[in-house]
């Protein structure tokens, strides 16, 4: 930084008293406060930016006009070149300052193999098989200050972490004793899978490295089928963890429309996961096929878009209460679903549970905790990529969204072993939804053979006097009983 330029006046004053701005000097006094543009990519309009040593600010024309102000206040100018200052708005307009020096700014960035934590003192490097801290000093690269987390990483065990604990249980974890039945065991099981995907979701979120084959958007739900949901899962805490090490930006769910130009407008370039927030019931999740595999336009009011690439853009997470509609090998290849147990809910929260707030009443030995078991989830995403499990309600959830719920709720209520006149099952449907229903008998059996493929039922068919019976034929299915671990034990071992 040049001291003359810092302290520099850029206003001219002339015999009559009479002052009016410098436009060189105004440029030379903003550059020697570090203030510079910078483009993401050669197709986007510019950033402003402030650096200071290696790390950089994305600042907007207010901040730029605050940073001014200040100066001219703490040096107690005369008061007419305050004036003079506030009443010039077209100073601190886009257009003005794209006259400051363009420069390429090179950022430290994850790769396919290595995830990049910024703690105060020093940068650590996680890998899928090592953990190193080294020195800012190492990187002839220039790092977010946004992206710094306040704290100082302290390797330590993480077993006794209250945020493991929270991820086991919306896994659906519980103690398994040494008498369990064959379902709880089965049960326990299921908590085991749906936890390691639980530790890679985070450690792919916490991964900032993108591209376009197989980018993915996480999708949190909740595992309870209901008409009317309510939430209160730990959604929201999950996704909160996160901003504890990565840039995270939060979009309002309901009120995010795909079709407004400025959708992104308080998105920031330098956001590492974007968040969309418990939204709406009718979310069209296909509007944001080119996000997850092309990339981010942000729209500012008044400003040229800036075109991030995959490269460049944020990772996607998705909370919600709802089945998000659409299937096919499109959708499928473009999210990935996991559900929260029902352990918490509206009237039990982590509050209840664990008797304080998470995050705000840590101290630094739970902080440390945290940031170790979060090193673990990225680690096992490095070694494992996303762990999928058997989802529990979900694919319920999907086949009553694509033959709807009154079907649903109508082929539920059939016993099996019981012969069901198909012809009188047709009439009932369209009785209870009305113009609703299927317009022809085709429809109706696609959607039929949908649930019967779900459940993988045996259906008997008969034509007694030329009229279509269909039977649900019950078959029982022996459940082999294993002994399985207790959680904690076999997953101390496993090192998780």
């Amino acid at each position: 930084m040049n001291e003359a330029t810092t302290l520099m006046t850029f206003w001219d004053t002339f015999k009559d008293g009479k002052i009016s701005i410098h436009n060189y000097n105004f440029k030379l006094f903003l550059e020697g406060n570090n203030f510079i543009k910078s483009k993401p990519n050669p197709q986007s309009t510019f950033n402003l930016i402030r650096k200071n040593g290696i790390f950089l600010n994305i600042v907007d024309e207010y901040e730029i006009k605050d940073f001014v102000m200040d100066f001219i206040l703490q040096h107690n100018f005369e008061r007419t070149v305050f004036n003079l200052v506030t009443s010039r708005t077209s100073l601190f307009k886009r257009d003005y300052l794209s006259m400051l020096k363009t420069e390429t700014i090179n950022i430290l960035r994850d790769n396919a193999e290595t995830c990049y934590l910024f703690y105060k003192n020093g940068v650590l490097e996680v890998t899928k098989e090592n953990v190193k801290l080294k020195d800012y000093k190492e990187y002839n690269l220039n790092v977010w200050k946004d992206q710094i987390i306040d704290r100082e990483y302290q390797e330590c065990d993480h077993h006794e972490s209250e945020y493991r604990t929270f991820i086991w249980l919306i896994s659906g974890g519980f103690n398994l004793t040494d008498n369990a039945s064959s379902k709880e065991i089965e049960s326990y099981k299921q908590a085991v899978a749906r936890y390691n995907t639980f530790q890679s979701v985070i450690g792919y979120l916490l991964h900032s490295y993108n591209n376009g084959c197989d980018n993915r958007a996480i999708i949190l739900n909740d595992e309870m089928i209901s008409d009317e949901p309510n939430g209160r899962s730990g959604k929201g805490l999950f996704w909160n963890a996160l901003k504890h090490l990565k840039k995270v930006h939060s979009l309002n769910g309901k009120k995010f429309d795909s079709n407004d130009k400025f959708k992104y407008s308080s998105v920031k370039t330098d956001t590492q996961v974007l968040v969309y927030d418990d939204v709406k019931k009718n979310f069209v999740f296909e509007d944001l096929f080119s996000e997850i595999t092309e990339g981010i336009d942000i729209t500012y009011k008044g400003v040229d878009t800036i075109k991030l690439s995959i490269s460049e853009s944020p990772k996607i997470l998705i909370t919600t209460n709802y089945t998000l509609k659409g299937s096919g090998g499109s959708h499928d290849a473009r999210k990935f679903e996991v559900e929260l147990s029902t352990f918490f809910n509206s009237k039990y929260t982590p509050l209840h549970y664990f008797g304080h707030k998470l995050f705000d009443n840590w101290d630094k030995a739970e902080w440390k905790r945290f940031d170790s078991y979060m090193i673990q989830c990225i680690k096992k995403y490095l070694q494992n990529g996303l762990m999928d499990y058997d989802k529990i309600s979900l694919p319920i959830k999907k086949l009553q969204t694509e033959i709807n719920i009154e079907l649903y709720n109508q082929l539920q209520g059939l016993k099996f072993n019981d012969w069901y006149n198909y012809e009188k099952l047709f009439n009932d449907y369209n009785a209870i939804v009305g113009k609703y229903g299927f317009k022809g008998k085709t429809a109706f059996t696609q959607a039929f053979n949908k649930y019967v493929k779900f459940f993988e039922l045996q259906v008997d068919y008969s034509e007694p006097n030329g009229i279509k019976h269909i039977m649900f034929v019950k078959i029982e299915k022996e459940i082999v009983k294993e002994k399985v671990e207790i959680w904690d034990e076999l997953n101390k071992k496993a090192g998780v």
